[in-house]
């Protein structure tokens, strides 16, 4: 048992299950984004039986804990989890392969300082992605230039 994955689920207030650990274990040791369908059948692969619908309850419930986020790529209609290792990570998604490029810092500090201190307003979380093309999907949809709105 991997005592990081223990040590979330105990600060969570959530008991430790074997549905929780094979999921977590999963997301952490691959540090991917997979969909509850991928997590499903990848954790199947490794011999664990739990039902799809056990897969999606801990998935929401995991979410709910602040322990995993989820995203969607516009236009894909489709979900994907990972693990936020109980704070917050900020991502580039590509729309044209799916691939996820994480960001190594807080883009919006500065930002969420200046809302708090203009609108009196206590920040308690904040999510942060950013949806376009990857380098390759550029080249292959031949739009080398950047565009920004």
């Amino acid at each position: 048992m991997n005592p990081v994955i223990e040590e979330q689920l105990k600060q969570a207030g959530l008991k430790i299950t074997r549905q929780r650990t094979a999921i977590l274990s999963l997301l952490i040791e691959g540090d991917v984004h997979l969909s509850a369908e991928q997590i499903y059948f990848a954790l199947k692969t490794k011999g664990e039986a739990f039902g799809l619908a056990t897969v999606y309850r801990t998935l929401t419930l995991l979410e709910q804990a602040g322990i995993l986020a989820k995203t969607e790529i516009p236009g894909s209609g489709r979900q994907s989890y990972f693990y936020t290792a109980g704070g917050h990570r900020h991502q580039l998604l590509c729309t044209g392969c799916g691939r996820i490029i994480l960001l190594k810092s807080c883009p919006a500090e500065a930002f969420l300082k200046a809302v708090e201190e203009e609108y009196d307003f206590a920040v308690t979380g904040h999510s942060f992605e950013i949806f376009g093309l990857c380098p390759d999907c550029r080249k292959k949809a031949g739009q080398e230039e950047r565009h920004v709105h």
